[in-house]
C-alpha cells in the first residue's frame, strides 16, 4: 500500500484468510475498521496489490485506487460505524461492473455508478484498471437516498459531473488543502442534484426519449461488451423494445454500434497522439476483438485499410 494523496499514512489493510480486509480509504480518521464506515473486503486470488490515494475535499472524499489484479469487492458493514454518505464509482481505465439490490451496470472508461456502502454490493474491477470512488458527508449529501446501481453517466447532470469528477482525479496531488476544500464545495453541490434528479419520478416519455437514452447510453460505453441483451439490460427495456426502437429509424442496434466504433477509431487514426499505437489497439479500446474482422469492415465503410487511412491523414497539412 501507498500513503495517502496528503502525504500523512498508509491505508489500512488486514489480511485474511478470505481476502483483503480494506478500511480507511475514505474515513481517513476512523483508527480502527470497527468504526469505519468503509471496511470492504477485497478478492484477489493471490495478496491484494493496488496503490491507494485518498483526498480530502472538505465534506467529499475520495480514494484514488490503481491496480493490475483482477478484484472482487464487498462491502463489511459494521453495526458499529456511523451513517455514510452515498457512494459514486468513477473508472478512468481497465474495466468494472457493480451489482446491488439486482441491478447491475457495466462501466466502461469515462463512466461512473452511483451506490451506496450500507447495503451489500459486489464490485468487480480489473484489466489494469484505475478506479475513483468519492464519499459525500451524508450530512452533505442531503436526505435523498442513493440509488441502488444506478448509472446517471449518460445523463446531462451526469456528463458533466464525470468530466469534472475526473479532471478533479488527475489535478488532487497538486492542488492544496485550501483549494481541494473549494472544489469539494462545488462538487458536493453537483453530487445533490445528480442524486435528486436520479430518484425523481420519471417523466412521460416524448417521442423519441427513450432512444435518446439508448444511444447515449451506447455512446458512454462503445469499449465495453454491447449486445442487445446487455443495453436492453442497462435501460430496463426488453430486448424487442430495443430492436423496435431502431427499427422505426430504418437501423438495427448492431449496426449502430459498428457504426459508432468505426468513427471512433477512424478519429483515432487521425491523430497523432496515439500514432505509436497501433491499429489493432485502438480497434480494441473501441470494441473490436479481432483484428481482421475489423479491417474489413474498415474497409467496407471507408474504402481503404486502416492503415492507408492513417497515412493518408498523418500526412495532411493543418
Amino acid at each position: 500500500m501507498t500513503r495517502d494523496g496528503n502525504g500523512r499514512r498508509r491505508v489500512p489493510v488486514e489480511q485474511r484468510d478470505d481476502g483483503s480486509l480494506v478500511f480507511g480509504y475514505l474515513d481517513t480518521g476512523s483508527p480502527d475498521r470497527t468504526n469505519a464506515t468503509d471496511t470492504v473486503l477485497v478478492r484477489a486470488g493471490q495478496p491484494y496489490r493496488a496503490e491507494l490515494r485518498p483526498y480530502r475535499f472538505g465534506a467529499l472524499n475520495a480514494c484514488d485506487i490503481s491496480g493490475e489484479q483482477d478484484v472482487r469487492v464487498q462491502p463489511r458493514h459494521s453495526p458499529d460505524a456511523r451513517p455514510q454518505g452515498p457512494l459514486i464509482g468513477l473508472l478512468l481505465s481497465g474495466r468494472g461492473s457493480l451489482e446491488q439490490d439486482g441491478r447491475q451496470c457495466a462501466l466502461a472508461p469515462g463512466g461512473f455508478v452511483l451506490y451506496t456502502g450500507a447495503r451489500p454490493f459486489r464490485l468487480a474491477l480489473g484489466g489494469a484498471y484505475r478506479y475513483v470512488v468519492w464519499s459525500p458527508a451524508a450530512t452533505a449529501a442531503g436526505p435523498t437516498p442513493a440509488p441502488a446501481g444506478a448509472d446517471p453517466s449518460g445523463t446531462a447532470t451526469g456528463r458533466v459531473l464525470g468530466a469534472t469528477l475526473a479532471e478533479l482525479a488527475e489535478r488532487a496531488p497538486a492542488m492544496s488543502a485550501l483549494a481541494r476544500h473549494e472544489r469539494g464545495e462545488h462538487v458536493t453541490g453537483m453530487i445533490r442534484t445528480l442524486l435528486r434528479d436520479a430518484t425523481a419520478p420519471a417523466a412521460p416519455d416524448r417521442p423519441g426519449a427513450t432512444l435518446d437514452r439508448v444511444l447515449d447510453w451506447i455512446d458512454a460505453r462503445l469499449g465495453a461488451e454491447l449486445t442487445p441483451a446487455a443495453i436492453a439490460a442497462g435501460q430496463h427495456i426488453s430486448v424487442r423494445h430495443l430492436h423496435a426502437l431502431f427499427a422505426r429509424h430504418g437501423d438495427t442496434v448492431g449496426e449502430y454500434v459498428r457504426r459508432r466504433r468505426l468513427e471512433r477509431v477512424r478519429a483515432d487514426l487521425a491523430d497523432p497522439r496515439p500514432a505509436h499505437l497501433p491499429a489493432y489497439a485502438l480497434a480494441a479500446r473501441w470494441g473490436f476483438r479481432e483484428a481482421s474482422h475489423f479491417g474489413k469492415l474498415f474497409r467496407a465503410r471507408y474504402g481503404l485499410s486502416p492503415r492507408a487511412h492513417r497515412d493518408s491523414a498523418l500526412r495532411a497539412p493543418d
